[in-house]
């Protein structure tokens, strides 16, 4: 589900969305497990030119709370391109299809963010 959320005006119709994520996050249990961050746009993942996302697994039970960013650019989602005027961005955790669930968290004793930049689309 979503743990962080910020609102963002788009303002011009031929930009793209660079969207970054920074916090300390982890995934533990006593058996293998994994645990899935990534960005939403208005309840839709970035499907263009990828997914936003990273996957954390852990095999022994380490609580180690890794520094981590998560980054990248988004065009459009399933419902097409990013178009003017208000986004909801989230940053959610998650499955990953083929793997158990660990408790995944984030934040722990740092500062997390959310970062949207609207950029010209020539990389």
């Amino acid at each position: 589900g979503a743990i962080a959320t910020m609102q963002f005006t788009k303002k011009y119709p031929s930009t793209v969305l660079r969207l970054v994520y920074s916090s300390a996050i982890r995934v533990q249990s006593g058996t293998a497990v994994t645990g899935r961050w990534y960005f939403m746009i208005d309840g839709l993942e970035c499907r263009t030119p990828s997914k936003i996302d990273v996957s954390i697994y852990n095999n022994n039970g380490d609580n180690d709370h890794n520094p981590s960013v998560l980054l990248g650019i988004c065009e459009q989602t399933s419902a097409g391109p990013i178009g003017v005027g208000d986004h909801s961005i989230t940053v959610n955790v998650g499955h990953v299809p083929g793997h158990s669930d660990g408790d995944a968290y984030s934040g722990y004793r740092s500062t997390s963010l959310i970062e949207v930049q609207e950029m010209c689309p020539q990389f």
